[in-house]
């Protein structure tokens, strides 16, 4: 088998042996080519700095701050209840409708309540006429008592029945007023100026002892409710500014006052209520908006911070990029607050140092970056 290998080999030309090692040494060199072309590549692509964008760390102010949501409300708003169950005669109000003071806002049948209330009076009189009667009967025992004229016994007779005569009449008095409470409740006037916020009456029929009959509210001056948890409780104060959003309205924000801020949870909450007024609010906002308000639940002056963005966790360890001269170095650092923005620096930097906030992953270290603004 070798013989005839060796045979043909033998029997091709000078020619064609001459042209297949060309072949062959030109395939070797194209091959060792591409490789170091591919190793020169890399090297270069390897010295190409790294863009980074930098900060200085800063003497600053940095606050925490927790979103609430909240209802926006009348400061100023009632509901008021039918106390009478005798049917509707006239209702003056619609939804909508801005009432003084002291409108009539809606009346109720009386005739019942009219009867109880003569009646009361009459008793009242006759009470009145037979304390009279035992008054002067008792000051005229009292004379004779003194001169001896009747015995004690009629005495003490005569002030008992004036005694009694004057509890009849403070009862009837009492049930005249309780009639002429009830009278004056069959006509239901406005006790604030507003507008009217719900109605639930109809003439003919007998209104609802359990639900508001007529609502007001007075919206020329607004403020929002919200409930604070005891973890924020007792990081707010009476006065504190708050930012306020009314999302629905606006992106922008406004300002409020915290104003009322309840000692005790809510009855069967965990939570506290919690009021914030307004001095000026922008045009639009209605009651009945939600909003969210921005508490400061922490805050620290004059500490060092850095971005946020700057900080980033290496094998289990917080740390930042320093740079000095434009060579990067991880450096440990100690971080306190941070609201998203904004972190506390409390150890491994100082005023001044110059810190990567993008960039900071794809850096080597002590390699020279790029810094673009």
């Amino acid at each position: 088998m070798e013989k005839q290998i060796t045979k043909k080999i033998s029997g091709i030309s000078k020619k064609k042996k001459f042209l297949l090692f060309s072949i062959i040494i030109v395939f070797i060199l194209f091959a060792a080519f591409r490789i170091i072309s591919s190793r020169l590549n890399k090297e270069s692509l390897d010295k190409t700095p790294v863009n980074v964008k930098t900060a200085e760390a800063l003497m600053s102010t940095i606050e925490v701050t927790t979103p609430l949501s909240g209802v926006i409300s009348a400061e100023d708003q009632v509901s008021l209840m039918a106390t009478l169950q005798t049917e509707v005669t006239r209702v003056n109000v619609k939804v909508g409708d801005y009432v003084t003071k002291g409108d009539v806002l809606f009346t109720q049948d009386t005739e019942q309540v009219q009867a109880s209330y003569n009646q009361a009076a009459a008793g009242v009189s006759i009470s009145q006429e037979a304390l009279n009667s035992a008054k002067t009967n008792y000051e005229r025992m009292a004379t004779l008592y003194k001169e001896g004229a009747v015995s004690q016994q009629q005495y003490e007779q005569a002030e008992t029945n004036y005694k009694t005569c004057q509890g009849q009449l403070d009862s009837s008095l009492a049930a005249q007023a309780s009639a002429q409470s009830m009278l004056s409740n069959g006509t239901m006037t406005a006790p604030i100026s507003g507008y009217i916020t719900e109605v639930n009456l109809t003439e003919g029929a007998y209104p609802s002892l359990s639900s508001a009959a007529v609502s007001i509210a007075n919206t020329e001056k607004l403020e929002l409710e919200a409930n604070v948890s005891e973890y924020l409780i007792g990081k707010i104060k009476v006065g504190d500014k708050v930012s306020v959003t009314a999302k629905s309205l606006s992106n922008e924000p406004f300002n409020g006052t915290v104003k009322t801020i309840s000692p005790a949870p809510a009855s069967g909450n965990l939570t506290y209520p919690v009021t914030i007024s307004f001095n000026q609010l922008p045009d639009g906002i209605k009651a009945g908006m939600f909003a969210e308000v921005n508490l400061v639940s922490d805050q620290k002056s004059n500490v060092l911070c850095i971005p946020s963005d700057a900080v980033i966790i290496k094998a289990s360890e917080t740390t930042v990029v320093l740079l000095k001269d434009g060579i990067p170095s991880y450096v440990s650092v100690e971080t306190g607050l941070d609201n998203g923005t904004l972190v506390e620096i409390k150890s491994g930097l100082k005023k001044g140092d110059l810190v990567v906030t993008e960039g900071q992953h794809y850096i080597i270290e002590g390699e020279k970056v790029n810094i673009i603004k």
